[in-house]
């Protein structure tokens, strides 16, 4: 799934691999087993040989994504392979975070509740601020081993995505009404949800709260686009003053889907909608904010400047906080 190294990374690339780069655990679907970061020497997405379980980073933690930046609040979710490198739901309570740059530790140790409220696996929301560029790490102990996790960290001016303190970026996204060239504009199982009324644009304009949520329900490539949106589905009516915008990734998936499995040979079985976009066009808020990533919840306030941004995997609870902070 990763990028072969020295090639060029797109966001084509990105959208397909980097958000789940980090381990199994939001990959499943993908089979995708092994290191996940070659270059490091830690245990990162590795099978442990100790009996002891191993925690990954559930973003991309190499520097050519340009995920995490220094200067402004950073948001880094962690997962919990079990000892057969399988992803755990059940996860422990709480873990005590170390951070380090080039192996020095920066201050003393945080803890972090786990969460797992309506997604699939267990996570750790870690958050803090990196000072400067460079090579950071993580460790944990589990199973009574100390587990570690690099990435790395890079100048808020290289990245392209839309960071907290920013403002955010209108995008005439689709509606009911006109779909702006997206077909179709939501993926959700159950029917288009209720958060295709207006375009971001509008939304923006009328000086309200505002949640955008990114993702693609059908082919989103990490396997929690679908419960997240269901999430923010049973949320939203809590909070009524909060707008809710979804935008899909892609413009043209179903199509390209379609046309994948009519020339299907070989064994004749139907493409895995996730598996079958790699020529599908990006929707435009995908580079409007710069991801490379999928699903996305940017979390805007009345002056439409983003507070918040819950990326990769959030639950129930991070869902309704983000929402209580803007309310």
């Amino acid at each position: 799934m990763s990028p072969t190294p020295g090639a060029p990374v797109t966001r084509r690339v990105l959208l397909l691999g980097a958000a789940g780069l980090a381990g199994t655990a939001v990959l499943a679907a993908c089979g995708s087993k092994g290191s996940t970061r070659a270059s490091t020497g830690t245990n990162v997405g590795l099978t442990p040989m100790d009996n002891a379980s191993s925690l990954i980073p559930l973003f991309a933690a190499d520097a050519a994504y340009k995920y995490v930046v220094s200067g402004t609040p950073q948001r880094l979710a962690f997962g919990v392979n079990d000892t057969d490198d399988a992803p755990l739901l059940a996860v422990p309570a709480s873990l005590d975070f170390q951070l380090s740059r080039d192996g020095v530790a920066i201050g003393g140790p945080t803890a972090v509740l786990g969460h797992s409220d309506g997604v699939p696996i267990g996570f750790y929301p870690y958050q803090a601020t990196f000072d400067s560029p460079g090579s950071y790490q993580v460790q944990v102990t589990l199973d009574g081993t100390p587990r570690t996790v690099a990435f790395d960290v890079v100048a808020a001016a290289d990245s392209p995505l839309v960071q907290p303190g920013a403002a955010m970026v209108p995008v005439e996204t689709p509606t009911v009404a006109d779909h702006h060239g997206v077909e179709p504009i939501c993926t959700r199982p159950s029917g288009t949800c209720p958060f295709h009324t207006m375009t971001l644009t509008q939304a923006l304009a009328s000086g309200r709260p505002t949640l955008l949520l990114v993702s693609t329900p059908k082919f989103c490539q990490i396997g929690v686009c679908g419960p997240v949106l269901e999430l923010v589905t049973e949320v939203a009516p809590k909070y009524p003053g909060v707008q809710v915008i979804h935008a899909e990734v892609y413009t043209n998936a179903e199509a390209v889907l379609a046309k994948t499995n009519s020339t299907a040979t070989g064994s004749g079985q139907p493409a895995a909608p996730a598996q079958a976009v790699d020529s599908a066009t990006l929707a435009p808020v995908v580079d409007a904010y710069g991801l490379s990533y999928e699903p996305a919840l940017f979390v805007a306030d009345a002056s439409g400047h983003v507070v918040e941004r819950l990326d990769n995997i959030f639950d129930r609870a991070e869902i309704a906080a983000a929402f209580a902070r803007v309310s």
